[in-house]
């Protein structure tokens, strides 16, 4: 008997403290939906008030270009070759390459003004007959467009029917007088299409609110079109033509009223 009753003050203990504990997990649930849902409607608030209005703005692209005839050449040279093996092939077109050197060298390009852009050796299946073809090229600066013609004869004649001409790039030794009148024209451009546009939508144009630009520095593309597109051939004569500087400029203008 004693024991059934203590048994049933346990379960009733229990009970008591179970319910205690339900309670307060339900006020602490109610705590926290309310502090979530009041953080949520406060941070909503803050956004809300937080956002501007859109500044009021007209963004404009300029472009200005000056012109000037190319001073100096970069020159896309090597020696390509065919062998039985691998080893050979290499060889030969190493031993090449090395004329090709020394006979530019003699025409006054310096060692700063030549680099190594490619080295290849693969195999070649030429009418059903298995080969290797080894090639090495170089950029060669040369800093006179006159002496373009010379150095090209010379490296033909160093190697022969081996040569490879993949291309010539026209450029300017210095843009610097170019590339500032470029940026002027560009910024007026932009001033006139922002003022055209300005009054357009009835305002005024304000002050400058950001600028940002990018160069196209004069280089004429190759007219050998690479690949090998120029072949062997000699001493070639080169028309400088006309290099382009160009600037685009992106200008925020602020508009009032």
């Amino acid at each position: 008997m004693r024991t059934l009753r203590g048994t049933l003050a346990t379960r009733g203990v229990l009970i008591v403290i179970g319910a205690l504990i339900a309670i307060a997990a339900s006020a602490v649930t109610a705590v926290a939906v309310r502090a979530g849902t009041g953080g949520a409607s406060t941070q909503a608030a803050l956004g809300a008030g937080s956002v501007a209005g859109p500044r009021d703005t007209v963004t404009v692209v300029g472009e200005g270009t000056q012109n000037a005839t190319p001073d100096n050449a970069v020159l896309s040279l090597g020696v390509s070759v065919r062998r039985g093996n691998t080893g050979d092939a290499m060889n030969a077109a190493n031993t090449e390459m090395a004329a090709l050197l020394k006979a530019i060298k003699a025409q006054g390009v310096q060692e700063v003004d030549i680099q190594t852009t490619g080295i290849s050796v693969y195999q070649e299946n030429l009418n059903g007959a298995i080969g290797y073809r080894a090639a090495n090229s170089v950029n060669v600066k040369v800093h006179h467009i006159v002496n373009v013609g010379p150095v090209i004869a010379a490296a033909q004649k160093a190697v022969g029917d081996d040569i490879q001409l993949n291309g010539i790039t026209l450029q300017l030794s210095d843009n610097t007088t170019q590339l500032r009148g470029a940026r002027q024209a560009a910024m007026a451009a932009a001033a006139a299409r922002a003022k055209e546009w300005a009054s357009l939508a009835g305002r005024h144009l304000g002050k400058v609110l950001s600028v940002s630009e990018v160069v196209s520095n004069g280089a004429t593309g190759s007219p050998c079109g690479g690949y090998g597109g120029c072949g062997g051939g000699g001493g070639a004569p080169v028309q400088a033509g006309q290099a382009n500087v160009t600037v685009d400029v992106a200008v925020v203008y602020e508009l009032t009223d």
